[in-house]
């Protein structure tokens, strides 16, 4: 194992962990997280992908947290990642079996995140090089996820502008962050890990 990774959680582990915000991970789906956590660690000592602190943590901070955005998806409709860098929480929604669109307009990410897509064989999920400002409109679901590409309200006039109707953006904010955007929003704790913060489900007015 990479020795950035050596961190990385067991199996048994990661099934606990995932039981506790109400997944039940499987052990394919273990293999995979875990396979794609060796080449993040791998590639990121060549292209900056993520931060070296950031290789020992990818299991609290990055992954588990990207598998807790399925609690608020409908796992049956396709998902777009606006900005989806090194692959939270696309890639790993994609190995949990969510049909993905992935938006990475950046060149060496887009590159990397097709890399693992051949690699683990997510047969459901395929990568955009575009912004969603210039993305055909007809390619999206009404479903949409985001880390810290921008604010969520940026977010929600980017996507009203693309999709007629009702649209769901789910994006993680901290703890100390007014939810004041005028839309209806569900909140959820993020799981257990080493920061705080809510997981929000906003929805776009009809």
């Amino acid at each position: 194992m990479n020795f950035l990774i050596q961190s990385f959680p067991e199996k048994s582990r990661m099934q606990k962990d995932c039981r506790s915000i109400k997944f039940d991970l499987n052990d394919k789906q273990a293999e995979l997280l875990t396979e794609y956590a060796e080449i993040l660690s791998e590639r990121s000592l060549t292209t900056n992908l993520i931060g070296p602190k950031e290789s020992y943590r990818l299991w609290e901070r990055h992954i588990l947290e990207s598998i807790s955005y399925i609690q608020l998806l409908d796992r049956s409709s396709k998902v777009v990642d606006i900005g989806s860098g090194a692959g939270f929480p696309g890639i790993v929604l994609g190995i949990l079996g969510m049909d993905m669109i992935l938006l990475e307009p950046r060149r060496k990410r887009n590159l990397f995140l097709s890399h693992v897509i051949e690699r683990l064989a997510l047969e459901k999920t395929e990568v955009i090089p575009l912004k969603i400002e210039s993305v055909d409109p007809g390619i999206l679901g009404d479903q949409f996820v985001a880390r810290t590409v921008a604010s969520p309200e940026v977010l929600l006039e980017l996507i009203r502008r693309k999709k007629e109707g009702q649209s769901k953006l789910v994006y993680r904010v901290p703890p100390d962050i007014e939810l004041t955007i005028g839309n209806k929003y569900i909140k959820l704790e993020c799981p257990p890990l080493d920061r705080q913060g809510f997981l929000v489900q906003y929805r776009t007015c009809s």
